[in-house]
């Protein structure tokens, strides 16, 4: 018995890790109108696990303008009364989230929950891709992943929803707020469900600095200082599904995030946009 809780843990633990290498401003199915997290009768959960083939590029100087190769594509969702545990990757904008539903009525959903805004990166770059240290970005120092908790409101309509989240970081990364704002429509043609996505972000000065700000330390004679304000980004998702059997899926996806000018100002920001596609299958229990 306790052997199968150990095994169990570890699987826990490799999931959320993996929820963690979400390498963007990054949310789950929560911003869709299909979404599942809401309050159960007891306990429930399903899951889903895949692997597509991706290509993007990088916000960050010196780094591949062009990569691509495998992902995994894990997906699980565990809920227990009012609470709820989601890793999902059936969107590209999706990532790890803990949440409490305190209200769900009336086509209104109000939640507490926590997930993670932003990927960390170094001198080596983003934490997942690292592969020896970046010439543009070596001797800045290392920004850690945040965690962020705080309140998300969410009206839903038929094949829509509209959402709002303002939420505060408590990993002690940059200490900063984050406000989201998404709107998403699903449509069905025939055995195709096509979903669109568009966002708004705001991140505090903390936010902002923390992870695109240059210190004296950093400072060289080709990385000037550099301090800013709250900036502010904006996201397109596109993502389609095809069922090919009674449990194999195909799915392809499109996120594109524009950075307002406090961001890609930096001196370790190389453009203003990152885009990300990814055609892959996943397998549903």
């Amino acid at each position: 018995m306790q052997r199968k809780q150990h095994t169990l843990q570890k699987l826990l633990l490799l999931l959320i890790s993996v929820g963690l290498w979400s390498t963007s401003s990054n949310a789950s199915n929560r911003y869709y109108a299909d979404n599942t997290l809401e309050p159960t009768s007891g306990f429930a959960w399903d899951w889903s696990a895949g692997a597509g083939y991706y290509v993007e590029d990088s916000y960050l100087v010196g780094m591949d303008s062009y990569s691509d190769g495998l992902e995994l594509d894990i997906n699980l969702a565990i809920s227990y009364e009012r609470f709820y545990l989601d890793i999902d990757h059936s969107q590209l904008s999706g990532g790890i989230i803990i949440g409490y539903s305190i209200i769900n009525k009336y086509d209104w959903d109000l939640d507490i929950l926590g997930t993670n805004m932003q990927a960390g990166f170094d001198e080596t770059g983003l934490d997942f891709y690292s592969s020896g240290v970046v010439s543009e970005l070596k001797g800045i120092r290392s920004r850690k992943s945040d965690f962020d908790t705080g309140l998300r409101l969410t009206r839903r309509f038929e094949n829509s929803q509209i959402s709002f989240e303002y939420l505060h970081d408590i990993s002690s990364a940059h200490n900063g707020w984050v406000v989201n704002s998404f709107f998403s429509h699903i449509l069905p043609w025939q055995n195709w469900e096509f979903r669109t996505g568009v966002g708004i972000s705001a991140y505090s000065a903390d936010f902002t600095n923390y992870y695109f700000g240059i210190t004296t330390e950093e400072a060289t004679a080709t990385r000037a200082v550099y301090q800013t304000d709250t900036a502010m980004s904006m996201i397109f998702e596109f993502h389609a599904e095809y069922p090919l059997n009674q449990h194999w899926v195909f799915l392809g996806g499109w996120l594109s995030t524009w950075f307002s000018n406090e961001i890609s100002n930096s001196p370790i920001v190389s453009q203003d946009y990152q885009h990300k596609a990814m055609v892959g299958v996943r397998y549903v229990f």
